[in-house]
Parts: C-alpha cells; sequence; structure tokens
C-alpha cells in the first residue's frame, strides 16, 4: 500500500467537520461509507468451507435445540447464508456497457447513467455496485492502492430529500465525518447546514471520477429537480460520471433533463423538444426459458448450482427442479437467492445434503414467498413469455 503524508491545507481549505469515533471491530461498515466501500472492493474472493458431513446428521433426525444451535454454526450452514447473487446476462452486458461509457467520458463534465429495470428485485442494486467496484479495481490496479484517492464515491437516496443540503450530507456520511454535536440537553444537532462545500473540495483533492447513487425511485415529485440541479453542480464540479439506480430511473432521469429547456426558449421557438439522451443500463427478471430465451434460466441455476457444497448434491440437480424454481421466484433474482440459501441451509442442518422441490416450497413457506396455484401440478409447463 501506498504510503503518502497529506498535503496541509492552505488557509482556503474549507474545514473538515469532525471524524468520528473509531467503530468496534465487529461493526461491518456498508458501502455507503468510505470504510465499508474500500473493504467491499478489496475484499478476497470467499473460500469454500471444506465438503465435511456434520457428525452424526441423518435425514429426518430429530433434533434437539442444543443439537440444532450446534449444527446452526457449521461453517458450510453460515458459508450457504450468503451465497451472493448470480451475474446474470444483463449484470453482465451491462458492466460491460459501463466500462465502455466511464472510458469515453473520463474527464469530461460528467454525464448520467441510469440503471433501471420492468421490475423490483431483479439486481440493480448489484449492477451498481460491480460497476463501481471493477472501475475502483481497475484504477487500483494501474495506480497501486492509494488510501488518498477516493476514484469511487456510494451513496442512498435520503429519505426525506426536501433540499440538497440532505444530499450533501450522504457525502459527508460516506467520507466519514460526524455530521452531529450534542446541545446543552445533549440532544444531537447537526454541525453544518450544508456539508456541500467541505465535501466538494474534498472529492476534489480526492480525484473522485464516480458517484453511485441507489434508490431514485424513493424521490417525491417536488424533490426531483433540486436533487438533480445538485447533481449537475457536483458534475460539472467534480467532472465526475454519476450512476443513478432505481425502478423507472431512466425516464426520472429524462424527464428531469429535458424540463429545464423549455425555461430557456424564446416564444418564437416552435419546433418540438427531442428528449435528453440518458443511456440505460437494463436489469431485468429473468425470462422463463423460451425459444427466444432457451438458456438464460438454465446458466443461472447452473452457476447457483456450482456454489453448493452439499455432501449428497448432484451437479446441475437444481435444473431437475427448474420449473418449479421459476414458478415461485417468477425470475426475480431478489427471491431466487434467499429461496436457495434457506433451502440448502435446511439441508445441511437436517442432514438431506441436497435441495429438494420439498425442501424448496418449505424454504419458500419460511420466507413467507406466495407460492401459485399451478406449482402443485408437477411437471406443468412455464409460463409464456
Amino acid at each position: 500500500m501506498k504510503t503518502s503524508t497529506p498535503a496541509a491545507p492552505g488557509p482556503s481549505a474549507a474545514p473538515a467537520p469532525p471524524a468520528p469515533a473509531p467503530a468496534p471491530k465487529w461493526a461491518a461498515d456498508p458501502a455507503t461509507t468510505l470504510a465499508g466501500w474500500r473493504a467491499t472492493v478489496r475484499a478476497p474472493s470467499p473460500t469454500p468451507p471444506a465438503l465435511e458431513p456434520l457428525t452424526g446428521a441423518e435425514s429426518g433426525e430429530v433434533l434437539s435445540e442444543e443439537e440444532e444451535l450446534l449444527r446452526e454454526r457449521h461453517p458450510r450452514v453460515r458459508y450457504h447464508a450468503d451465497l451472493g447473487l448470480i451475474r446474470t446476462s444483463d449484470i453482465q452486458d451491462g458492466e460491460r456497457k459501463a466500462r465502455r461509457l466511464l472510458h469515453d467520458y473520463a474527464g469530461k463534465p460528467g454525464p448520467y447513467i441510469a440503471i433501471d429495470s420492468d421490475y423490483r428485485g431483479t439486481g440493480k442494486r448489484t449492477l451498481l455496485h460491480h460497476i463501481g467496484i471493477q472501475h475502483q479495481q481497475q484504477r487500483e490496479a494501474r495506480h497501486g492502492i492509494d488510501d488518498d484517492r477516493i476514484p469511487v464515491v456510494c451513496i442512498n437516496v435520503p429519505p426525506l430529500p426536501d433540499t440538497p443540503a440532505d444530499w450533501s450530507a450522504a457525502l459527508a456520511s460516506f467520507l466519514g465525518w460526524d455530521l452531529y454535536r450534542p446541545d446543552t440537553d445533549n440532544r444531537p444537532v447537526q454541525r453544518m447546514k450544508d456539508f456541500t462545500g467541505p465535501a466538494v473540495h474534498i472529492l476534489r483533492t480526492r480525484q473522485a471520477e464516480v458517484c453511485l447513487v441507489d434508490g431514485i425511485d424513493r424521490l417525491r415529485a417536488e424533490d426531483v429537480q433540486p436533487t438533480f440541479d445538485f447533481f449537475d453542480y457536483l458534475a460539472d464540479e467534480l467532472r465526475m460520471t454519476i450512476l443513478i439506480s432505481g425502478l423507472g430511473a431512466s425516464d426520472i432521469l429524462r424527464e428531469a433533463l429535458t424540463a429545464r429547456a423549455p425555461a430557456l426558449r424564446r416564444d418564437s421557438d416552435r419546433s418540438p423538444l427531442r428528449p435528453r439522451p440518458v443511456p440505460t443500463l437494463w436489469v431485468n427478471r429473468l425470462p422463463a426459458p423460451s425459444p427466444e430465451h432457451p438458456e438464460e434460466w438454465a446458466r443461472t441455476l447452473v452457476s447457483f448450482d456450482d456454489k453448493l457444497r452439499l455432501c449428497h448434491h448432484r451437479p446441475k440437480s437444481l435444473l431437475e427442479i427448474g420449473e418449479t424454481l421459476y414458478r415461485i421466484t417468477d425470475g426475480l433474482m431478489e427471491l431466487l437467492c434467499p429461496l436457495l440459501s434457506m433451502a440448502a441451509q435446511a439441508a445441511i442442518i437436517d442432514g438431506t445434503e441436497a435441495i429438494t422441490e420439498k425442501g424448496v416450497r418449505q424454504a419458500a413457506d419460511y420466507l413467507d414467498i406466495v407460492l401459485p396455484d399451478d406449482t402443485a401440478a408437477s411437471g406443468s409447463a412455464l409460463p409464456e413469455q
């Protein structure tokens, strides 16, 4: 790791709020903090645990509470609790397009890129984070790991974005600043009304290039214009590319960008305005097997299949219950990942050591996933696309 001593700020440098107290070692920082983001980017690939059966585990065995708790702590159970999402074709295609767009836009006043989908729970946040991780890893491979650089900023839409100052607070939180101080009654009071100046100063000196913004669909209608006024300023000041993720992100962004033009038009301008272009990366539901999409669902199941560490698991056996899995999840990664995770954990604990249709249905019931009526019909055809 590079070690460098940052230059002392000049008299005109904006002061940064005081740094927070260090978090306890057991606390995992989220990706929306600088420490958590760097940990995410630099985390080594997980090593699958050894395929060792649990001592005395037999299918159908009635377990005591003590024995069940002991088995829940087994390394393979913990491993299957976080299988991670799969890089589907949409995610791989989005990563490739984003690399090219970020390369084309490098050093130019920051354009926007939208990440959108046809439904919630398809993996938009996964793609958003993958793009940022890949971008920072490329920078660190080229320049070395240097904590004086902040190439990527990762934030979420604030719950009540009434003013741009809320966005500046989100940036300040990412940078690790302590936003609050106690008043005379020991109640938290925000140190500054607007952190924009100090945040922009730090991001400029630390060479920020990309800002990831998730949850844009949470914006209220009256907050859209102030939000994009703020990000326009941020992009122009920092020559930064802004990636916006959320359901309907492309429409929200296109309308916000196009709405500025009428205020500048003369009465004599009669030609209709063309909508502003918005490069969009789409992450949709996984399609059911069909002549148009014969392999996508099968490839996804095989990718999950390769991650499983179950003693009685047969390679590609998830394909045998592929129709049931599709009907339960409707092609949503938001449902498929926890369903297979829960089924795998239960299979280890109860000694089955394989994912079965019965185990999948039990996992769906545990997760409160409503099963379509036609899942009861064995071997029924998948819905037409």
